[in-house]
């Protein structure tokens, strides 16, 4: 595409040493741009894109977006700001391709994950091939790529969604964080519906307080209706169980439909079952309801079924659909994901760490288990610190042995985080280790627990490497526990 063409809508843009080039592909990272692309200058909360310009040109860019004049031996457009240009150059570049899809959008401190695959799974039953986008990566069909953030960046978001309209997609599904809305990466995207599945303590070291994080959160939901789509109004799902959550669903101007446990929602569960044989119930709506036998674990997975129901019913699928596509969900990737063995205790690996999902993960496994609760957790480095001694209180509060590791530490000195983590834990009489080496605490954990405990394993999930100060390393939690389990299977045919 013409340069000409891209920036014709960029209303005030100024252009220094104009002339007009074809652009190959658009790039914010000056590591991703090859020869003939536009790169993008963004600033960031740790980076400023204009420090990497000239990493960018000698890649080969053939023009760039900027927010101050820089010299260059190409065509420089200078906008006010390039995070929302970015959005607008990309819609044009990739030829709208949200305007092509279903287009449904999830938001929500936790439970993104497991109602987008659980979303996609009733979507390729009622409308077709479905694209999924989020924090354990992104595909259609057998084509699969790891993820960098939950949400990618603009650019990023118009490559993959013109891929999903290429490969035959007939909608897709993608996790909004909280930074993605208030950075503006989701800017000239219409999306069909979205859901909002609740609000607790996470990201405070970026927005800072509640209320910030809560306004970035309801910025994607007033997207839904924003002035100006070309699609109809989008319809929001929201969790009536919460009360931010449901205090932004009653704001909210456009279609809107509640779900959860409390009475008034429209979509309800009613003789929920949750054990380690599955989830039971029958999602009750005002128009239908069906029964649902699924194989994701978790009580909490009732509510993020709900959600990708209520959202998959306000863009056309029928109950069937609804049913079939969440019985279909085998699991989720570092959910609630149970580790199979012979012998030995059970284990549970899952991504929980907010202090919130903590407690509720083992609130949960405490229903389930016969024996004690032992859990291995830790809180990740250069982020959030008030929220690691609220993580600390609720695994004391709800464990019978507790194992403090090392999370993703990046630059930050591990024994700083788990002295953060042990504030929450101070004069509670549930006996606790330190171990910082994750695997070795992964492997004393589970040798330390008996066939009628259950091992959980949070903070991880699906990742498959750690952050470490001087570089990231393979690593999974799923990988160790086998490995410890395999441990105990030969010590017991010793």
């Amino acid at each position: 595409m013409r340069l000409s063409q891209l920036i014709d809508g960029l209303h005030g843009a100024r252009r220094i040493g104009w002339r007009d080039v074809e652009i190959e592909g658009l790039a914010t990272d000056s590591r991703e741009v090859r020869r003939g692309g536009l790169f993008i200058a963004l600033r960031g909360a740790r980076f400023d894109g204009h420090d990497y310009i000239e990493q960018a040109l000698r890649a080969g860019a053939a023009a760039l977006v900027v927010e101050k004049p820089v010299e260059a031996d190409v065509p420089v457009v200078v906008v006010d700001h390039t995070s929302t240009t970015e959005a607008l150059l990309a819609r044009i570049f990739y030829g709208d391709p949200s305007s092509k899809l279903v287009l449904v959008g999830i938001t929500g401190t936790n439970g993104k994950t497991s109602t987008a695959f659980m979303l996609r799974s009733i979507l390729e039953r009622s409308h077709g091939p479905a694209g999924i986008i989020g924090t354990v990566g992104f595909g259609a069909g057998d084509e699969w790529y790891e993820a960098t953030n939950t949400t990618p960046s603009a650019a990023e978001l118009g490559r993959i969604l013109a891929g999903f309209v290429a490969r035959g997609c007939r909608s897709a599904v993608m996790e909004v964080s909280s930074h993605a809305a208030s950075q503006g990466r989701i800017a000239g995207l219409e999306f069909d519906a979205g859901v909002f599945t609740n609000i607790s303590r996470d990201h405070m070291d970026y927005h800072r307080t509640i209320e910030a994080y809560i306004e970035a959160k309801e910025t994607f939901v007033r997207s839904l209706c924003a002035p100006g789509r070309r699609k109809s109004p989008g319809a929001l799902a929201y969790n009536i169980d919460d009360p931010h959550v449901a205090e932004v669903g009653g704001r909210y101007d456009g279609p809107s439909v509640s779900f959860g446990t409390a009475e008034g929602a429209d979509l309800r569960p009613v003789g929920l079952e949750a054990d380690l044989a599955g989830t039971r119930m029958t999602i009750a709506g005002p128009r239908w309801s069906v029964p649902v036998k699924m194989s994701v674990l978790g009580r909490f997975s009732a509510l993020n079924a709900l959600g990708a129901a209520a959202a998959a019913d306000a863009v056309g699928a029928g109950p069937e659909q609804i049913r079939d596509g969440l019985e279909a969900v085998a699991g989720i990737p570092g959910r609630f994901q149970l580790i199979p063995a012979r012998c030995g205790p059970t284990v549970i690996v899952d991504y929980a760490h907010t202090p919130d999902a903590l407690e509720k993960l083992l609130s949960f496994c405490g229903e389930l288990a016969s024996g004690r609760i032992i859990t291995v957790f830790g809180a990740g480095g250069d982020r959030d610190r008030g929220k690691r001694p609220m993580m600390g209180r609720a695994a004391v509060e709800r464990s019978d042995l507790v194992f403090v590791t090392s999370d993703n530490p990046r630059s930050e000195d591990p024994d700083t985080i788990v002295r953060d983590i042990l504030e929450g834990t101070a004069g509670s009489d549930t006996p606790l280790e330190v171990v910082f080496d994750r695997a070795e605490a992964i492997r004393r954990a589970v040798s330390a627990a008996r066939a009628e405990d259950l091992v959980v394993i949070a903070g991880k999930g699906h990742e498959e490497y750690q952050i470490l100060a001087d570089g990231t390393i393979p690593f999974s939690d799923a990988a160790e526990a086998r490995r410890a389990l395999a441990a105990l299977e030969v010590c017991d045919q010793g």
